[in-house]
């Protein structure tokens, strides 16, 4: 029996292309399309997969969000994301929160049908041979590392003023727009490296980015 894969990309064509492609090796074979994450989730509870083809820029609902709705509801599908972000934060939070692959589009048509196997038949995880090395190896080293603190310990003045500095204001502008004093923002500033460890500005534009604040 051909494993059951399910293609959740808003591309129309570029479906039906993968499609094509899957279906020519007889071990797979395409049991359900989804425009976005939440037609995905709509299907899911008819249909069983054995693995999602997934891509992280859909409308509605995106590919992250997605990958985290299927994990706590379908916790035996494998997925592998495919999309054409190449940077690491993406990769970090997709494996993290357990996609079995991470594949880009430009290698699709030559690693798409070995990564499924890989990932369906060995049970191993696949990474995108385009993605650099130097990419993969922060993502390993960072598996490692102590998760920096979430927002939650940020007081909502923070949070603002993080959204602003992640947004490329400097603190006298930062400072006019929320009707404070520079010696004001510089604090602030100070107590957000204080309390998420990050002692720079390209860092804590870095964490604003994964949080989703900029």
């Amino acid at each position: 029996m051909p494993y059951r894969i399910i293609l959740a990309d808003d591309h129309n064509i570029f479906r039906a292309g993968l499609k094509s492609l899957i279906e020519k090796d007889p071990e797979f074979k395409v049991v359900a399309e989804a425009k976005d994450g939440e037609q995905l989730l709509e299907r899911l509870q008819s249909i069983k997969g054995d693995l999602i083809v997934l891509d992280l820029s859909m409308p509605n609902m995106d590919g992250l969000t997605t990958l985290n709705e299927i994990r706590k509801k379908y916790p035996k599908i494998k997925i592998l994301v495919l999309t054409m972000l190449k940077d690491p934060e993406h990769l970090k939070y997709a494996l993290k929160h357990g996609a079995h692959g991470y594949l880009l589009k430009d290698d699709a048509y030559d690693q798409l049908l070995m990564g499924s196997k890989l990932i369906l038949k060995k049970g191993k995880q696949f990474i995108s041979p385009s993605i650099s090395s130097v990419v993969t190896d922060q993502y390993i080293r960072s598996m490692d590392e102590v998760d920096v603190p979430s927002l939650e310990i940020l007081t909502k003045r923070e949070q603002q003023i993080l959204k602003l500095v992640a947004s490329g204001f400097p603190n006298k502008n930062i400072a006019n727009k929320l009707k404070i004093s520079v010696r004001t923002v510089e604090t602030h500033r100070a107590n957000l490296s204080n309390k998420l460890g990050l002692k720079n500005t390209a860092a804590l534009v870095k964490y604003a980015l994964a949080k989703g604040l900029a």
